[in-house]
């Protein structure tokens, strides 16, 4: 074999490989059909020039190049009818069929006469096909369906882009460049005339080859989906850089040998240092170049995936979750716009959320409750019909795989809606088997496709949004559940509450016909209702007081220790009157301690705690309240020495309708922790069965 003959071989096996990996890929399809044959005709050709140029014996050599020449017969004629299949243009497929029948009979005349190739001639690399009589129209035809076709791809391009999407544009404008730099290989028509030009044609195909395989990995040229380890990836660019250099060198050497008659030996030598420099720089930038375009989001997807199961998990608020979501897939993948929506009762979805650029983000603004109906999802859409059969993510340029099981009219109508949310692909979440939620996702501003990369970690991202709605689901009927049986808690505890009021009262009432003129009989039946309505209103407020969640409005400057004091006074006074035999210590020496809030509140909140702590001794005993400023807050302590909580009551004290004692519903001391925490303060417990318990009430001091 010649030394010349070493870089189309190389070449013809890479573009043979590259031909049989697409049609593996779609073995049904007529677009990898095609391409193969077009790969099949340019082996055809480099592959037997490659031998012929290898052989010394004339006529062997001739057989060889003939076999050539037939290869390269249907290269223009296979580059047309794979535009005319990817461009659909169902009008040119006759001229298609006309051009394999002219190509058949210039086959013929290479074979059976001297009209097309009129012999060989001999040059420093090898024997050459020489031009017949017939070859100038053979050029004609070859270079006017090249040009044909290269107008096809413009026309598509420039006139009928806004027909196409994104994808599919980024296909047409690499395959165009594939094509137009695989046009070169036609200098390789020189040496027919007898001009003694190396034919580099092999270059030009290799650059085809890699810009093709470029595309499939980048865009999914003919619906292709690869996946590279990036070992894989690495091996791949070293081997096809070695490839490279070895084509190079043989063009170099050749070109040079031709022309300026240098020494293939001093070529050789100086390509070698050349290499040798050369080779590692390259290669490493050729990885940082890989790592870029193709795994350039690895870590900040491991990063996402993280950030999206520790916030997901503490999330129980629909509204914030459906946020979440969308700004970490519509920041994470670089997107144009994102859509959320939510499935209705009746089947039907609407958006709950939606991310695009600022310029665009007043469209969804504006619309609120009046989507247009094209922005909403009746239950009859295409993309529904889509998920009911398949819960895999829904790409738009993956649809043309699916006109079998859905058919053409069904592809068509998911593509329109998907085009009312300028939308390219969509993420179904299932709660259940049930279809609840859809992430629907414009295309990437980088303008490249959506990955496998991309594909796992929005499955990753679908799964753990499903968990964490589920969650909120669960968590939603758990708070309903404790709302009911504390409504039922209330009602049984304020029915019995009320109820004994309401006897006496239902009694007198009876009674009052017959007693009305007794004296000691009005004067029981008036001190009595006054008592029994004071406390049903003390009742109704208490609940009032709980139920409605009203913060501070009355702010004033106040002295805690007057506060304290003037509370001190009126329990001390109800005691009194009780005659009971509680006593009351105050542990406090300070004159003041300036304060900000509404009195009133903190009299109640103090006041049924204080009160609370009185219940605990029934009667007889001491309570000591305490006053410590401690930085920037103040302690107020309220310790009794009554009978003390019962430890499995103690995490349960605040929460309402809980209570041990035999009058009140259990809502003081959860009113007086609400007021509390409305002025940024905290309340602790701490007790002892026999021995009492302490209230450490803290407050931040002009708490504004």
């Amino acid at each position: 074999m010649s030394f010349y003959s070493i870089a189309p071989l190389i070449t013809s096996i890479l573009v043979l490989l590259l031909g049989f990996f697409v049609y593996s890929k779609n073995k049904k399809r007529t677009i990898n059909k095609i391409f193969f044959f077009i790969c099949l005709s340019s082996y055809v050709w480099l592959f037997s020039y490659a031998i012929g140029y290898g052989y010394k014996n004339e006529k062997i050599a001739f057989s060889w190049l003939k076999i050539g020449y037939s290869g390269i017969v249907f290269i223009p004629i296979t580059t047309f009818h794979y535009t005319v299949e990817f461009l659909k243009i169902k009008k040119l497929k006759p001229f298609v069929s006309l051009n394999y029948i002219t190509g058949i009979f210039y086959v013929v005349l290479i074979w059976s006469s001297l009209s097309l190739i009129n012999g060989i001639s001999l040059f420093s690399w090898g024997y050459y096909p020489h031009a017949g009589p017939l070859h100038p129209l053979f050029l004609i035809h070859f270079f006017g369906l090249v040009s044909f076709s290269f107008g096809l791809w413009i026309y598509f391009f420039i006139f009928r882009k806004n027909m196409l999407t994104h994808t599919e544009i980024m296909q047409i404008k690499y395959i165009f460049i594939a094509f137009f730099i695989y046009n070169f290989a036609s200098i390789d028509f020189l040496a027919n005339y007898g001009i003694s030009v190396y034919p580099f044609g092999f270059l030009p195909s290799f650059i085809f080859s890699a810009i093709v395989g470029y595309t499939i990995a980048r865009h999914h040229l003919m619906d292709i989906s690869v996946v590279f380890k990036r070992t894989a990836a690495y091996s791949l660019s070293a081997g096809l850089l070695t490839a490279f250099f070895a084509i190079l060198v043989i063009t170099a050497t050749n070109l040079l040998s031709s022309f300026a008659h240098v020494s293939s030996l001093r070529i050789s030598i100086v390509a070698v240092f050349v290499i040798t420099m050369l080779f590692n720089p390259l290669r490493n930038k050729i990885q940082v170049l890989i790592d870029r375009m193709f795994y350039k989001k690895s870590f900040d997807y491991y990063e996402t995936v993280r950030q999206v199961s520790s916030n997901l998990a503490s999330m129980f608020d629909l509204g914030e979750i459906y946020k979440f979501i969308g700004d970490v897939i519509y920041n994470a993948m670089g997107l144009k716009n994102v859509y959320l929506l939510v499935g209705l009762q009746g089947g039907a979805f609407d958006i709950v959320y939606h991310d695009s650029p600022k310029k665009d983000r007043n469209v969804i603004d504006k619309l609120g409750s009046e989507k247009p109906e094209e922005m909403k999802m009746n239950k009859f859409s295409g993309i529904l019909k889509y998920f009911r059969a398949s819960d895999s993510i829904l790409v738009k340029d993956e649809l043309t795989g699916y006109e079998e099981s859905l058919g053409q009219e069904a592809i068509d109508r998911i593509k329109k809606e998907l085009e009312n949310f300028q939308g390219e692909a969509v993420v179904p979440v299932f709660i259940d088997k049930k279809l609840s939620l859809l992430i629907i996702l414009g295309q990437k501003h980088s303008g490249d496709m959506f990955t496998s990369e991309d594909m796992d970690l929005l499955k990753t991202i679908s799964n753990q949004t499903a968990v964490a709605l589920k969650n909120v689901r669960l968590y939603q009927e758990k708070v309903n559940s404790e709302k009911l049986a504390s409504l039922g808690m209330m009602s049984g505890t304020f029915a019995h509450e009320i109820r004994n009021p309401l006897t006496s009262l239902k009694t007198f009432a009876q009674l009052m016909p017959e007693k009305y003129n007794d004296p000691e009989f009005r004067d029981t039946f008036s001190r009595i209702v006054i008592s029994d309505i004071q406390k049903i209103d003390s009742l109704i407020r208490d609940l009032l007081d709980f139920s409605t969640e009203r913060k501070p409005t009355r702010m004033n400057n106040f002295n805690l220790i007057e506060l304290v004091d003037g509370v001190v006074d009126y329990v001390e006074g109800k005691l009194e009157f009780e005659r009971s035999k509680i006593t009351i210590e105050k542990n406090y020496n300070e004159q003041e301690i300036n304060m900000m809030g509404d009195t009133e509140k903190y009299k109640q909140a103090l006041g049924n705690i204080v009160m609370n702590g009185c219940q605990a001794m029934h009667g007889e005993g001491i309570l000591r309240i305490g006053i410590k400023p401690n930085g920037k807050n103040v302690d107020i302590t309220v310790e009794d020495t009554g009978e003390g909580i019962n430890p499995e009551d103690l995490p349960k004290i605040f929460d309402p309708f809980v209570t041990t004692k035999k009058m009140g519903i259990g809502l003081g001391l959860a009113i007086s922790k609400r007021i509390i925490e409305d002025y940024n303060g905290k309340i602790y417990v701490k007790s002892h069965l026999a021995q009492g318990t302490t209230f450490t009430i803290s407050l931040p001091v002009q708490n504004q």
